[in-house]
């Protein structure tokens, strides 16, 4: 009965403390957390972190990092447009006036062209009808630069580098 007096004080005094519990924090200048109001997403942010780097195991098994957020690291892939079945010859290239875009065998439906200029901005769109073999681009109003040329068939498309002198 006195083993029970002592034991029994003791495991009410006890009951109420837990383990040690560890919780992540940053100490730094500025910072903060917020979550969406679905809480599907979360921002998290820390001013003053001027150094970090990344170790990597051999394998690529292990990655180690340093510096205030460590968060995971979620890749998602992103579709990639199929290739245009035509062959497509752009000549001259580097263009003074104009250049032409020939396939080498007419296009069964109807095929777009998207120029791009230096800046990525389009600044000329056409239509190439079925059958066409050849089609000519004037370039006189553009100034000299690389250009992009997006030619489009369907869902299938290919980008070419255009040099104007």
């Amino acid at each position: 009965m006195k083993r029970f007096l002592i034991i029994l004080p003791a495991v009410v005094l006890f009951a109420g403390l837990a383990a040690q519990d560890v919780k992540q924090q940053v100490i730094s200048s500025a910072g903060g957390y917020d979550l969406s109001g679905d809480n599907n997403m979360s921002l998290s942010w820390t001013l003053g972190e001027l150094v970090i780097s990344n170790a990597e195991s051999p394998g690529g098994e292990l990655v180690l990092t340093q510096g205030f957020q460590q968060s995971k690291i979620l890749v998602q892939g992103i579709e990639i447009n199929p290739v245009l079945d035509l062959e497509v010859m752009i000549y001259p290239n580097p263009a003074r006036e104009t250049f032409n875009i020939k396939f080498s065998e007419p296009t069964g439906s109807e095929t777009k062209i998207f120029l791009s200029g230096p800046d990525s901005r389009l600044i000329n769109t056409d239509i190439i009808k079925p059958g066409v073999l050849i089609k000519e681009i004037q370039m006189q109003k553009y100034p000299a630069g690389m250009y992009f040329l997006k030619i489009k068939n369907g869902n299938k498309q290919n980008v070419y580098k255009i040099v104007k002198l």
